[in-house]
């Protein structure tokens, strides 16, 4: 089977779990093109997986404006009813306001170099992670071409403008849509029309577990630190600041711990700022991005996981550290409560609550029986309901035709 996978940036860092779904699907014997509207910068450049999918990935942009209109002439000519009705399509699907209406615009150019790839390469199948501006790209796309096409949903970001996505339109059209957990099929069930909802499948993103070692490790209050770990992006919605101010009430009782952020974003310098402030400087470490073997690396060398997030979908970061034996924390947003169940996998608290963070550490901390009892009912949740291997089964089930049971 030919199938193509686009996405807005490709391959980023952050991004591992599409680059195994394609190595997966090109192991199985699939032929997978990957494409992107843009490379990203080259701090994604971590690992030689993300070398590799950079130079074997097409860039749509820049593109130069008389092959855009040589393109558009050839495509009304051709295919005047495809061409026109895709137009319309894109007028129909567009934000509010002249901004809006320009940039469908935009995304119908990049949707007519995508379907010109396509065809080229005989594509059977057409596959977009997120839904945003490149799942709008994937609509156009589809329907000028006539390859069909799937999205995966993650959330959290497009159910804050789920009108503005065009996201009934999406399902619509789509051949199926991806929900990574129930919560994300229930938003979208929300926004789509009810005849659809038969379209939207549940698989989950997964890790391997052939690559995760589980090995809890013994942890005491006799022990010099206490090591803390977060992985994700230095972003507003992942609520960095109330664990950092969760750490005041920590430092303040004396106890000895130091918490290493791994990720980037526009929030950093603030959090840095703010980790200043609250005379947390020996304490914390912002680390930056960092490849796959450095974050596992970091896993086995760390006592808790903690992600105070305001917003997510199933967050990988977390299924990885469950894997290998980490004590997580997560908060009740979200599809993370179907991936922790609380006082059973892992602690799960309120977001922006500082003090029901700051238990959940001590808790960790104060109770070894418990830390032992989490950490192996988490490893037998990714290995039941997070197997990477079985995920993307049911992936591949569902691009050959097939039916992927929830």
């Amino acid at each position: 089977m030919r199938i193509a996978y686009f996405t807005s940036v490709y391959p980023r860092a952050t991004d591992t779990f599409i680059q195994r779904e394609v190595v997966h699907l090109r192991e199985k014997g699939h032929d997978v093109f990957t494409y992107a509207l843009r490379a990203p910068g080259a701090d994604h450049n971590l690992s030689g997986l993300v070398a590799s999918e950079r130079a074997n990935t097409v860039y749509l942009l820049p593109a130069k404006l008389w092959l855009l209109l040589k393109l558009n002439l050839r495509w009304i000519f051709k295919y005047p009813e495809r061409y026109f009705s895709t137009l319309k399509l894109a007028f129909k699907t567009s934000k509010a306001g002249l901004k809006g209406f320009l940039f469908q615009l935009f995304y119908f150019q990049e949707a007519l170099l995508l379907a010109q790839s396509l065809l080229s390469n005989r594509v059977s199948h057409l596959h977009n992670h997120f839904g945003d501006n490149s799942g709008s790209v994937t609509m156009l796309a589809s329907k000028l071409s006539s390859v069909p096409y799937s999205i995966t949903i993650h959330g959290p970001h497009i159910f804050f403008e789920p009108l503005d996505w065009a996201l009934s339109e999406k399902v619509k059209n789509a051949s199926f849509i991806v929900c990574i957990s129930h919560y994300c099929k229930s938003q979208m069930m929300l926004f789509s029309d009810q005849k659809d909802w038969h379209k939207l499948k549940i698989v989950h993103c997964g890790v391997d577990i052939s690559e995760y070692v589980f090995a809890p490790k013994a942890m005491t209050r006799e022990r010099e630190i206490v090591k803390m770990l977060y992985v994700g992006r230095l972003a507003g919605e992942k609520g960095v600041p109330v664990l950092l101010q969760s750490l005041v009430e920590l430092k303040n009782q004396g106890l000895q711990f130091h918490l290493t952020l791994y990720g980037d974003g526009s929030d950093r310098k603030l959090l840095e700022q703010l980790a200043s402030s609250h005379g947390l400087n020996a304490y914390v470490t912002f680390a930056g991005f960092a490849d796959q073997q450095t974050i596992r690396h970091a896993l086995t060398n760390s006592d808790l996981f903690i992600l105070p997030s305001f917003a997510e979908g199933v967050p990988v970061s977390l299924m990885e550290s469950m894997a290998i034996g980490v004590p997580v924390i997560g908060t009740y947003v979200g599809g993370v409560v179907e991936l922790i169940t609380p006082d059973h996998s892992g602690l799960v608290v309120s977001p922006s609550d500082i003090d029901g963070l700051s238990a959940a550490i001590k808790k960790y901390i104060n109770d070894a029986e418990f830390r032992a009892r989490v950490s192996q009912n988490a490893r037998q949740k990714i290995e039941q309901d997070f197997n990477l291997q079985i995920e993307l089964t049911k992936l591949e089930a569902l691009f050959s035709g097939g039916e992927a049971h929830d």
